[in-house]
């Protein structure tokens, strides 16, 4: 199974701690289209799709989530996630 958390621990000379909780899944998600590359073309070539115009049909959709702003707060607690 992949990792899909990597935790990141940071102990100064002073006693101070610190933990980020890195999402590796996210990652994972990111490369998972270049993974899968191959045999998206294959699919595209059997459905008689073109795999440029399909490939360049995603990279505009992934080029227009620039700007997106998402905000989710319950209580005490919040996420941003902002895409530039």
């Amino acid at each position: 199974m992949i990792p899909l958390m990597a935790v990141v621990r940071v102990h100064t000379e002073q006693q101070h701690r610190f933990r980020i909780w890195l999402p590796l899944f996210l990652v994972w998600l990111v490369l998972l289209p270049v993974a899968l590359l191959p045999i998206i073309f294959v699919v595209c070539l059997a459905c008689s799709v073109n795999p440029l115009r399909a490939l360049s049909a995603c990279w505009q959709l992934a080029a227009g989530l620039t700007g997106t702003h998402v905000e989710v707060g319950h209580g005490k607690s919040s996420v941003l996630v902002h895409i530039y």
